[in-house]
């Protein structure tokens, strides 16, 4: 996701201004506009001020991954209106997140309102929820703080060559060239692939062998 620039005007959000210390010209500027992306980047968290920007899945039972990347909203609304109908083709169809409840499944359910699109309600509770969120399950349902999906990546020693993180998917989208939705494109893949381990690992999802038979 990233932030929406109207957010700030929706939000009423005083204009961003540098210290009164800051006598120099070029770095009032650098500030503010620091200052002002950091802003942006921290709407990029808020459901009701973002927009998804790509979204990745694979299907547990088998098959490859598949990431979509969306630089408008009219993208963003057909594959909302694509994955509600991948969604809906089983009906005991159970979503395998990291901070999937806290972030993920609100998000796209959001969006969908503010794009008009019919998505299905997703059950958010974390006690009685049949999707499964692998951050709550390593939290043991927020007695403990988690950490990141990186950091379990470390930990468990699964390899990525991921180059980027979710904090850089604001800077590349405005950056708008192919190198930076193809960095897009690698991260979301990066970390369905790390969700997929993780869950294997957390016993969340059988095993691929335990698929196959």
């Amino acid at each position: 996701t990233v932030g929406l620039p109207e957010a700030k005007a929706w939000l009423g959000d005083e204009p961003v201004t540098a210290p009164a210390h800051y006598k120099d010209p070029q770095k009032i500027a650098d500030y503010i506009a620091k200052a002002e992306a950091d802003r942006l980047e921290r709407l990029a968290l808020d459901p009701d001020c973002n927009r998804i920007v790509a979204m990745g899945w694979v299907d547990a039972s088998g098959g490859d991954p598949t990431v979509a990347l969306m630089s408008n909203e009219l993208e963003e609304r057909e594959q909302l209106k694509q994955f509600a109908a991948i969604y809906k083709q089983k009906s005991d169809t159970r979503l395998v997140t990291f901070n999937g409840h806290k972030f993920d499944l609100p998000t796209l359910m959001r969006r969908a309102v503010y794009l008009d699109v019919a998505f299905p309600v997703l059950n958010v509770d974390r006690f009685r929820s049949e999707h499964i969120d692998l951050w709550a399950r390593l939290s043991l349902n927020g007695v403990l703080q988690a950490h990141s999906l990186a950091f379990y990546a470390r930990r468990f020693g699964f390899t990525t060559l991921d180059k980027v993180s979710g904090a850089d998917i604001g800077r590349l989208v405005a950056e708008g060239t192919k190198e930076a939705w193809d960095q897009i494109h690698d991260h979301v893949l990066s970390d369905v692939g790390l969700t997929h381990a993780l869950a294997m690992r957390l016993g969340a999802i059988p095993k691929m062998r335990e698929v196959a038979a």
